[in-house]
């Protein structure tokens, strides 16, 4: 059926949000994560699940351990077969729980090397070259492998400035690395929210991700972004998927433009 015309996509936008809380619960930053491990996880991330990035980190810091920090994989979320539980893993979740490899190494590989490490996460090439090119760039930044001590540097714009130059990070990649290592007020558009924001007529930018954010940025009230960015992951995965959507389960189908009602 034809999209009908956005009407009102703030009040849409605000109206979802409150359903999305109060169906799937309020999700809230818990802490401090270390940017860079959360950045990796990310990149790692592109293109893919974030069960396979989390099989191609893990085998970076397997073959590269770095100095034992007491994090422990088994707190992972699970499902009932004692699997990494798809729906539920966030890459919060690897950065708090996975222990990183040793970044002054992982610098030192060549391409190559890095990418039949991570080969699990997909696009090993652009994937390696996207992390040796940050590491790279810390070094010369700040003269360490630390992206926290670059963005206390430079402050949260410039460093996304000069991420966002290096080649294989963009800006939703940023965005994620922000709400979660940080708790930055934003939200990133993945697939997932993209897709979703799109349907139900809140933005309509075809499949240009980036402008959605744009869009949908000044639209969120404040304090409200992290928990639609995670509310929106769980609801594509479950509910409003890419094939075959669950819409007569779906609890935002009042709000959808295929309906009249809103």
């Amino acid at each position: 059926m034809a999209k009908r015309a956005i009407k009102d996509p703030k009040r849409r936008l605000v109206k979802a949000i409150d359903l999305l809380d109060a169906n799937l619960g309020a999700a809230v930053w818990d802490g401090h994560k270390d940017a860079l491990e959360v950045l990796v996880l990310t990149i790692l991330s592109q293109n893919t699940t974030d069960p396979n990035a989390l099989r191609g980190y893990q085998n970076l810091a397997k073959h590269l351990p770095g100095k034992p920090t007491g994090k422990d994989a088994s707190t992972l979320p699970r499902d009932e077969a004692g699997n990494v539980d798809k729906v539920k893993l966030r890459l919060s979740n690897a950065a708090t729980a996975v222990e990183p490899p040793d970044w002054t190494k992982v610098a030192k590989l060549k391409q190559k090397q890095l990418a039949d490490y991570i080969r699990a996460a997909g696009l090993p090439d652009a994937k390696s070259g996207a992390i040796l090119a940050l590491l790279g760039w810390l070094d010369e930044t700040v003269g360490d492998y630390s992206l926290d001590a670059a963005i206390e540097q430079l402050g949260v714009g410039q460093a996304m400035d000069a991420l966002s130059g290096l080649k294989g990070i963009g800006v939703k990649t940023i965005g994620v690395t922000l709400i979660e290592a940080l708790g930055t007020d934003l939200c990133p558009v993945d697939t997932h929210v993209h897709r979703i924001i799109n349907r139900l007529g809140i933005v309509d930018t075809k499949s240009n991700r980036d402008k959605t954010f744009t869009l949908l940025k000044p639209m969120i009230p404040k304090g409200r972004a992290y928990s639609l960015h995670h509310n929106l992951l769980t609801f594509g995965r479950t509910v409003c998927t890419a094939k075959a959507p669950k819409c007569a389960e779906c609890f935002l189908r009042k709000l959808c433009p295929s309906t009249d009602s809103f």
